[in-house]
């Protein structure tokens, strides 16, 4: 029996599958005998000529249809990179009618092309497209392949009914396929639960390498995950031990409590062992469906010690725009404001509106607001001339902290920071202040001494970035009372130790976090327009309510 596969070439400085037909013959497994003709499922092609997030890009995609689909009914979905990789489609048929897996649609897609005015090629998408780690892909296939695959109709003239339930939902591919897949996954587990990667490039590419630090400090994510690949899988060494880092990912995983299964062969870069494999692990990724795939349980001391166990992030909804900053308050409640409001927002989803905001007046704390050069609380007068002031922190003796441009001088009220930019945090004993800095990845730490001037300012907080893109200032920092940093980050919310390392990283349903605040033991977060609450072990310090003693974390 023939079947598609895959043969590996250096193309533009990136991994390039081209076909290749092997001849693997059974006894292998009964999955992969072709059914007869009126028991296969359909398979519609189409070219894809435009799209927004990868401009100038053709592609064809391929969407299979079981011959038990019913448009009555959501389908669920596997898609697969690179086309028809497997043998794909007879091992679904298969699987199908034996019950050992749902209904499940398959949309199978290439990497983009782009050509010039005469049909040449002029760029190959594929590594931009599938080892970037950012959440691009994962976009364009809900926002752009999705909607055109669910605007198709089968030749019976059937609907495509696919479910948006990530429980339902499957991603797969090989090589710079298989880490594209895990990415969609990782950054978007809202849209899918189940991941098969084989002989993926978690390497040096495009940020691959940094995963398996990754998924041991983040909060593990509801995802089951098999993992395919060969002792001597080197496709380029200069990007790294390539089966070393699928090793180094099994690693990360069993630590970080996920339900992960790996089988690891004699074998090279090559499609030809996850074809062998793709039966047993459709088998073993849809294993109890449909029961939930469920988030593990880390060994990250950090998430054990801040994390309440029995509480996970809760939407809360409200009738009017959620935008901006967030302010952590009293009775564990935060202050926030839209465009002429300032409202209290309680962890029960109760809120209350505590003011107005006048024109060209914005909010910047609890009782905190600012307009022009002037800052306020409750209304009277603070300062003036804090140009630039762009964050402020209250102590519990009636000073601030504000954060502005140079030109701003401290007052007996008020001590001026005006090193860095966006959010702005007190440690809890009074003795630093951190801001963010802009273009960059880091935090900028400041030194207060008992005079209130500051002192040895330095890039010192190091966050995690696997967007590859500059990041503008955060709008949301929080120290807990044991003197850890809580930062607003578009790779959730990045927990940061004494010494600048970031220790933990909880993950968000909505993706990157926009604002936080920590009130009481209840951490806030805006994720666009969403605003989520989480009951934690830790709790947060509020400066306005006084400096207290934290025990160091020493040196390390």
């Amino acid at each position: 029996m023939k079947y598609l596969g895959l043969l590996l070439s250096c193309l533009l400085s990136c991994v390039v599958f081209a076909q290749q037909a092997y001849n693997i013959t059974s006894p292998y497994d009964p999955a992969t005998v072709p059914m007869s003709e009126e028991k296969r499922g359909e398979v519609i092609k189409f070219l894809m000529t435009e799209s927004s997030q990868y401009p100038g890009t053709e592609r064809e995609i391929l969407v299979y249809i079981p011959q038990q689909y019913r448009d009555t009914a959501p389908a669920c979905l596997l898609v697969c990179m690179d086309g028809i990789l497997y043998d794909a489609t007879t091992v679904l048929d298969n699987l199908i009618s034996s019950g050992e897996m749902p209904v499940t649609i398959g949309i199978f897609i290439n990497p983009g092309v782009v050509y010039d005015e005469d049909r040449n090629v002029v760029r190959y998408n594929r590594c931009k497209e599938f080892d970037s780690t950012d959440d691009t892909f994962a976009q364009f296939i809900e926002q752009e392949v999705l909607p055109k695959v669910r605007s198709l109709k089968t030749k019976d003239g059937q609907s495509i009914n696919i479910s948006s339930d990530p429980n339902d939902c499957a991603i797969t591919g090989a090589s710079s396929g298989g880490i594209a897949a895990f990415t969609a996954a990782w950054n978007r587990p809202d849209m899918f639960s189940r991941v098969y990667t084989t002989v993926g490039t978690f390497v040096a590419m495009r940020g691959g390498h940094e995963y398996p630090a990754i998924v041991r400090k983040t909060e593990p994510k509801p995802l089951r995950i098999y993992m395919q690949d060969g002792w001597y899988d080197v496709w380029n060494p200069i990007f790294g031990e390539w089966f070393e880092y699928n090793l180094l990912m099994e690693s990360a995983f069993n630590f970080a409590g996920y339900e992960a299964f790996h089988h690891w062969n004699r074998g090279n870069h090559s499609i030809k062992y996850g074809t062998l494999d793709f039966p047993d692990a459709m088998r073993w990724l849809w294993k109890g469906y449909p029961a939930k795939v469920r988030k593990g349980t880390s060994n990250n001391g950090m998430l054990q010690e801040i994390l309440d166990p029995e509480s996970d992030w809760q939407e809360i909804a409200l009738p009017f725009d959620i935008d901006g900053c967030l302010f952590a308050s009293s009775s564990d409640a935060i202050v926030m404001a839209d465009q002429s409001n300032i409202y209290k927002v309680y962890a029960t989803g109760k809120y209350k509106q505590e003011g107005e905001l006048e024109a060209l007046e914005v909010l910047l704390g609890d009782g905190i607001t600012a307009k022009g050069t002037t800052l306020y609380k409750n209304g009277k007068p603070v300062a003036d001339q804090l140009y630039g002031l762009q964050s402020v922190v209250e102590l519990a003796d009636g000073r601030f902290v504000a954060l502005c441009l140079p030109e701003a001088q401290s007052t007996k009220n008020v001590w001026v920071v005006n090193k860095g930019r966006g959010a702005l945090a007190v440690a809890p004993d009074y003795r630093l202040c951190v801001t963010g800095e802009r273009n960059t990845h880091h935090l900028i730490s400041t030194i207060i001494n008992k005079k209130g001037e500051m002192l040895y300012s330095e890039p010192f907080y190091h966050l995690h970035d696997l967007s590859n893109a500059v990041q503008d200032p955060t709008l949301g920092m929080a120290f807990d009372t044991n003197g850890n940093l809580y930062v607003a980050t578009p790779m959730g919310v990045q927990v940061v130790d004494h010494n600048g390392h970031v220790r933990a990283i909880l993950s968000l349903p909505a993706g990157g976090v926009d604002a936080l605040a920590f009130s009481g033991q209840y951490l806030y977060v805006r994720c666009g327009k969403k605003l989520y609450v989480r009951k934690m072990k830790a709790e947060g310090h509020n400066p306005s309510k006084g400096a207290i003693t934290y025990k160091s974390q020493g040196q390390g």
